[in-house]
């Protein structure tokens, strides 16, 4: 399917100008130019549970699930800034949303749920999350809009292009620790670009290329 999937960093709750603005560059991509699915991250509400964590002494397999229900927390407050935008819950509204040219907002637990394929600890977050997402779904690229402008080399030096398997060699905390098996297994290409510049999202969904910095793609 020509599609792709965005992930919207958890740090724009307290930004609510800067969400609105992503979100209305996600809503005009998807009405010019490619449809395109909404996977919130976990945002405060899953700092809470890894907090609850440490405090209750739950395990990681009771906490997973816990944070994927936290994201759908934050998902509904998105879908509260979208102009066109619905709650989902499964791949098939998913894609019912996109044949009625609304913006599908989506609360994953369900999905994650019935593709349990992900490690269930700390290391699978959001971001493997959309990654599965945009597998079911068939999508080829995932966006990760981070408060960031990509990852970052060793030298100091915002890395433009690199492969899943050297990724997997960085020391990075940009996006989670299971980010590169994921790409490898639902052979998808990501993009994590700075959400404080959504005009990169259009510009490489509607043009196929930006000449803007503030971005690294990953390569499956």
């Amino acid at each position: 399917m020509n599609c792709s999937v965005i992930k919207v960093s958890g740090h724009l709750i307290t930004m609510p100008r800067e969400l609105k603005a992503l979100l209305s560059v996600a809503e005009e991509v998807h009405r010019k130019c490619q449809p395109v699915a909404i996977v919130p991250g976990g945002s405060m509400f899953a700092d809470t549970v890894l907090e609850a964590q440490k405090k209750a002494g739950f395990s990681d397999d009771v906490a997973h699930w816990m944070a994927v229900k936290a994201m759908e927390v934050y998902g509904v407050l998105i879908a509260s800034h979208s102009s066109i935008g619905v709650e989902v819950e499964t791949i098939e509204s998913i894609k019912r949303a996109f044949e009625e040219r609304l913006l599908p907002i989506v609360l994953p637990y369900k999905i994650v749920k019935q593709f349990d394929e992900l490690p269930h600890t700390w290391d699978a977050t959001s971001d493997s999350i959309a990654i599965l997402i945009a597998g079911k779904l068939g999508c080829k690229r995932v966006f990760l809009a981070k408060l960031v402008n990509g990852i970052i080399s060793e030298e100091g030096f915002v890395i433009r292009e690199i492969d899943s398997k050297s990724l997997n060699t960085l020391r990075q905390s940009v996006v989670d620790k299971c980010v590169a098996k994921a790409i490898e297994s639902y052979d998808v290409e990501v993009i994590v670009f700075n959400a404080l510049k959504p005009h990169i999202l259009k510009e490489f969904i509607c043009k196929g290329y930006t000449q803007n910095t503030g971005y690294t793609i990953i390569k499956p």
